[in-house]
C-alpha cells in the first residue's frame, strides 16, 4: 500500500508539473541560445546565470519600483562581471581584497532577515564568472553588455511573475480571514462548522503585511492603500476574535448582530474578489454592541480605501529626520552581518588557496562552501548530509552514463534531461543528484572516457565535496556558530522593543502615518520569524505568553491610534 501511494504522489506530481517544466525548459533552451547569438558563445555562462537568476528574484516583488531595481540589478551584476575578471587578472593576494568586499556586498545585499534570501544564486553566478567561463580583457566589454542586458532581463522577467502578486496576496488572504470571520459568526449562531482557525488568521496578518512591505517604494514610504490594506486584515483578526470573546449563549441584541454580520462579511468576500462594485453601509440597530459595530465599519472603510485608486498613489509624508531615514533603509541586522562576514571570509581566503596551489576542479570545494554556509549554523548539518546523498546517487547514475556514451552528443542530451528534472522535484537531495549529473558531464564531457577515467572523476569531486563540507562544519559550527536560538534572543528582544515603541508612538498628539505603520509591518514579520524559528526549535510554548503580551499591546495601540489614521 506505501509503495502503490507513494507511486501515485509521483505520477500526481510529474502530471501537475510536467507542462510547466516543459515550458520553463524550452524558455531556457531559447533564451541560452538567443543570448549566445547576440552576446558570443563566451557568454553562455551569463546565460546560464541569468536562467537562475530570474526565477530566483521573484521571491522579491520588484515591480512597485523598477527604475529603481533596474539600476541595483545591473550595478551588482556589473560589480560581479568586472571583479570576478580583475579577481582571475590580478596575483591571487592583490585580489583577495577586492573579491572580499565583492563577496560582502553581494552577502548583505541580498541576505534577509525576514523573508526568503536571495544570495545563492548570485554568489554562485559569481563563482561561475570566476572559475567556469573567466573573459580576457579584450572580450570583457561584451560581458558587461551582457550583464546590463540581463539586469533588464531580470526586470522585465519580474513584471510577468509578480506583477498582480500583492492583488493576489490581498485577495486570497483577505478571503480567507473573511471565511474564518463567517465561520466564527456561524458558530455562536448556530454551533456548527467549529471554531475559526487562529494560527491560520495571524499568519494571514503576517502574509499581508509583508507583501505590503516588499510593494513599498523605500524605507518609510507606503502608500494610503497600503496603511489601509494592513488595517484590513488587522481589523478582521480583532472582529474574529471579538465574535469568539461572546458567550455561547449570546444575548438578543448581540444574535440579531450576527445574524446581519455574517451575510454582510459574504458581501465583504465578493468585493475583494470584485465580484460587487461596492459594499453599502449595512444597518446594524441601534441596539448593536458597539466594539463589534465599530470595528464591522472600520473595517468597511478600510476595505474601500485600500481598493480606492486615488489613495495606491498617494504616499504621506515622514516627519522624521534623514539620518533615521538612512538607518531604517540600511535594515542592518546582526543575522545578515554575520552570516555576510563569515560567508564571505571564507570564500575569499578558499578563492585564494584554491589559486594559490592550482586546485583542478577547486571550484567544487567553494561551491560546496557557498551552498552549505547558512545563515543558521542548526542547518548546516541536514544540508550538508542532503548533498552527499546528492552527490552520491547522481554521481552513480553519471558513472555509468558516461562511461556507457562517451558520444558528446548523448552526453549533452543525459545533461540537459538531468537539468529538466530538477524542476519536478522539491528536496535538495534530489535536485543536487541532478546537478551532479550535468555537473560531472562538463568535466568529462571531451576529455575523460572509461569506467575507470569517469570513476575517478566522480571521486574527486565525492572528496572536494566532503572537503568542503568539512571545511563549513569547522567554521560555521565549531569556530564561529550562529544558532537560531540566539537569532530568535535577539528577535524575542526586538520584537519586545518594536510594542513598546509603538505604544509610545501612538500615545504622541501627531502620530507620524509611516512610522506608525512601519512598526506595525516589522512587529508582524518579526513575529513571523519568531514563530518559525520557535516551531523549528520546539520553544512556542515559552514563545506563546510573549506573543500574547505584545499582541495585546500592538492592539492597543492600534485602537488608539485609529483617530489619527482614519
Amino acid at each position: 500500500m506505501t509503495l502503490q501511494n507513494t507511486w501515485n504522489r509521483i505520477k500526481k506530481t510529474v502530471r501537475q508539473k510536467f507542462l510547466h517544466n516543459v515550458l520553463n525548459f524550452i524558455f531556457i533552451i531559447v533564451f541560452i541560445n538567443v543570448f549566445q547569438a547576440v552576446f558570443g558563445p563566451e557568454n553562455s555562462i551569463l546565460a546560464v546565470s541569468l536562467t537562475i537568476l530570474m526565477p530566483a528574484s521573484t521571491v522579491r516583488d520588484m515591480t512597485a519600483t523598477p527604475v529603481k531595481h533596474l539600476c541595483v540589478q545591473t550595478v551588482i551584476l556589473e560589480l560581479m562581471v568586472v571583479s570576478a575578471f580583475l579577481v582571475q587578472s590580478l596575483q591571487p593576494w592583490a585580489a583577495l581584497p577586492l573579491n572580499l568586499a565583492t563577496l560582502l556586498i553581494i552577502l548583505y545585499a541580498y541576505t534577509y532577515e525576514y523573508s526568503s534570501s536571495m544570495y545563492f544564486p548570485y554568489i554562485l553566478s559569481y563563482l561561475f564568472f570566476l572559475f567556469i567561463s573567466p573573459v580576457t580583457a579584450e572580450q570583457l566589454p561584451r560581458r558587461m553588455l551582457g550583464a546590463l542586458a540581463g539586469a533588464v532581463c531580470t526586470i522585465l522577467y519580474q513584471f510577468y511573475s509578480n506583477r498582480t502578486r500583492v492583488t493576489e496576496t490581498a485577495h486570497d488572504r483577505l478571503t480567507a480571514m473573511l471565511e474564518q470571520a463567517r465561520r466564527a459568526v456561524d458558530f455562536r449562531l448556530t454551533g456548527t462548522g467549529g471554531d475559526p482557525d487562529l494560527a491560520l488568521v495571524r499568519e494571514s496578518v503576517c502574509v499581508v503585511s509583508r507583501a505590503v512591505y516588499e510593494r513599498r517604494r523605500k524605507a518609510l514610504r507606503i502608500s494610503d492603500a497600503g496603511f489601509a490594506l494592513v488595517d484590513a486584515a488587522r481589523t478582521l483578526e480583532h472582529l474574529i476574535l471579538l465574535v469568539r470573546a461572546l458567550p455561547g449563549d449570546p444575548s438578543p441584541a448581540q444574535a440579531a448582530f450576527l445574524s446581519r454580520l455574517g451575510p454582510w462579511l459574504d458581501d465583504c468576500r465578493d468585493f475583494v474578489l470584485r465580484l460587487r462594485p461596492d459594499l453599502p453601509a449595512p444597518d446594524w440597530g441601534a441596539d448593536a454592541p458597539p466594539e463589534l459595530r465599530e470595528a464591522a465599519d472600520y473595517l468597511r472603510a478600510r476595505l474601500g480605501h485600500m481598493a480606492d485608486r486615488e489613495r495606491r498613489r498617494n504616499y504621506r509624508p515622514t516627519g522624521l529626520s534623514l539620518w533615521i531615514r538612512v538607518k531604517a533603509a540600511m535594515d542592518v541586522s546582526s543575522v545578515r552581518v554575520t552570516y555576510a562576514i563569515r560567508t564571505a571570509v571564507l570564500l575569499a581566503v578558499g578563492t585564494l588557496l584554491v589559486q594559490l596551489l592550482g586546485v583542478t576542479h577547486g571550484k567544487w570545494i567553494l561551491f560546496t562552501v557557498a551552498s552549505l554556509s547558512l545563515p543558521y549554523a542548526d542547518d548546516i548539518g541536514t544540508k550538508t548530509w542532503k548533498r552527499v546523498l546528492g552527490t552520491l546517487a547522481g554521481g552513480a547514475v553519471s558513472v555509468v552514463v558516461y562511461s556507457l556514451f562517451p558520444a558528446a552528443g548523448v552526453r549533452t542530451f543525459f545533461m540537459m534531461f538531468s537539468g529538466f528534472l530538477t524542476g519536478f522535484f522539491s528536496d535538495y537531495a534530489q535536485t543536487y543528484a541532478c546537478s551532479t549529473v550535468g555537473a560531472l558531464g562538463g568535466a568529462v564531457f571531451l576529455t575523460t572516457f572509461g569506467w575507470g577515467a569517469v570513476s575517478a572523476m566522480f571521486g574527486l569531486r565525492v572528496l572536494y565535496i566532503l572537503l568542503g563540507a568539512l571545511i563549513v562544519f569547522l567554521f560555521c559550527r565549531l569556530l564561529a556558530p550562529f544558532t537560531r536560538h540566539t537569532a530568535s534572543e535577539q528577535l524575542t528582544a526586538k520584537y519586545v522593543r518594536l510594542s513598546g515603541l509603538l505604544a509610545r508612538v501612538c500615545a504622541q498628539d501627531a502620530v507620524d502615518a509611516q512610522l506608525y505603520y512601519s512598526l506595525v509591518i516589522q512587529a508582524q514579520l518579526t513575529e513571523q520569524k519568531l514563530r518559525e524559528n520557535a516551531g523549528k526549535d520546539g520553544q512556542m510554548e515559552a514563545l506563546i505568553p510573549v506573543l500574547a503580551e505584545c499582541h495585546r499591546r500592538v492592539r492597543d495601540a492600534h485602537l488608539a491610534a485609529v483617530p489619527a489614521q482614519a
